[in-house]
């Protein structure tokens, strides 16, 4: 079971030529936080099916009693 995670204080900085560290961090920001997204929805649909799938075995099993 994972445990949720909450972040009390978060102090980035860059170094970076051309683009504010606004802009840097709020690109590196909305990258990482689509990858979460897209592999916490990924893991709910998975666990949705496996939850399916433990449910029609039970289901099976009722029909031969």
């Amino acid at each position: 079971m994972k445990m949720p995670v909450t972040i009390q204080n978060l102090d980035v900085r860059f170094d970076v030529e051309g683009e504010g560290d606004e802009a840097v961090f709020a690109k590196l920001f909305a990258k990482y936080a689509r990858r979460w997204s897209r592999k916490h929805d990924e893991e709910e649909t998975r666990a949705r099916r496996s939850n399916c799938e433990r449910s029609l075995g039970d289901r099976s099993d009722e029909d031969k009693s």
